[in-house]
């Protein structure tokens, strides 16, 4: 598509969100992340007025969750990645970007599910993991980042049909999924975005290990921690034992792929995760992960 047309389409959703707009939070939200992310095409010598497209459709894609604008908004996603799917870390830093700048939508207070909920969340959540994490090591990491960028988005025009017809069986499976008080697709948002981040600036093994201790160690840590209680001291909402599930099955997964290193990632992860105190503790322990595992590389301690 020539870049002319991609413009013009941006100047358009971008009239389209301000006019749409009823907050005047909304908007410095999104001014906040559309800045971010000129600042990182920048940097990157990257296009930025395609980035700012990017983060304008991710940006109303979640903002209008729940309503029909959503499937066009999907619709100019799924373009934009056709678009862009040749530099797929890009992509990702677009999504990530779109979707946290309206995150204040996902950020309503939920009540914890019951034991029976929280266990058939995170077994979904280890089997898309290990299917994930065991890809990596059959396929080009490209192809597997595009995978993943692709079932997130599919996932989001799934769960906003299921939202807006509730009495379909597909929505009531998927319901049977999520907290009491929270949105549907709430917390697949909030990890979808811990993904992204991982994606967006992490390459080969390292990835891999991030996803790992995000996907897996969580999951493991809320398995283990709803079964074996024995609070942390500075947690009483945590478990020991949980904390200990994720540092291992973070480290062992992420042993193959990234060596020794795995344990000084089980060990933040894990850290990280049973701190009191979280926006959501899928997208902070990620955004910790992909800061440390950056620094790693810097320290030349892994590839």
């Amino acid at each position: 598509m020539d870049s002319l047309v991609l413009y013009a389409i941006a100047l358009l959703l971008f009239t389209y969100r301000v006019m749409a707009t009823r907050k005047n939070e909304e908007l410095v939200f999104l001014a906040v992340f559309m800045a971010a992310g000129a600042a990182l095409a920048l940097y990157e010598s990257a296009d930025v007025f395609l980035m700012l497209l990017g983060i304008l459709i991710f940006n109303g894609m979640a903002s209008t969750y729940r309503t029909r604008d959503n499937y066009a908004f999907s619709a100019l996603g799924i373009i934009f990645l056709l678009q862009t799917f040749y530099m797929i870390s890009f992509a990702a830093q677009a999504m990530l970007l779109g979707f946290l700048s309206a995150a204040y939508f996902f950020t309503k207070h939920t009540e914890r599910a019951n034991a029976a909920v929280e266990v058939r969340r995170d077994v979904v959540q280890l089997v898309l993991g290990f299917a994930f994490i065991i890809a990596f090591a059959f396929f080009p990491q490209a192809f597997v980042d595009l995978a993943l960028i692709s079932f997130i988005l599919g996932a989001s025009v799934v769960g906003n049909f299921s939202v807006r017809h509730g009495e379909r069986r597909i929505s009531k499976m998927l319901d049977s999924f999520e907290r009491h008080g929270a949105v549907l697709g709430q917390g697949a948002m909030w990890l979808a975005a811990g993904a992204l981040m991982a994606i967006a600036f992490l390459r080969s093994g390292i990835l891999v290990a991030v996803l790992a201790a995000i996907m897996l160690g969580d999951a493991a840590a809320t398995l283990v921690g709803t079964r074996y209680r024995r609070p942390l001291p500075y947690n009483k909402k945590k478990s020991a034992y949980g904390t200990l599930a994720y540092f291992a099955v973070a480290a062992l997964v992420a042993y193959p792929f990234v060596g020794y290193a795995c344990i000084a990632i089980g060990l933040v992860g894990a850290l990280v995760e049973s701190l009191p105190v979280h926006i959501d503790d899928n997208l902070d322990t990620a955004v910790a992960l992909t800061v440390f595992a950056i620094a790693l590389g810097y320290l030349g301690l892994v590839a």
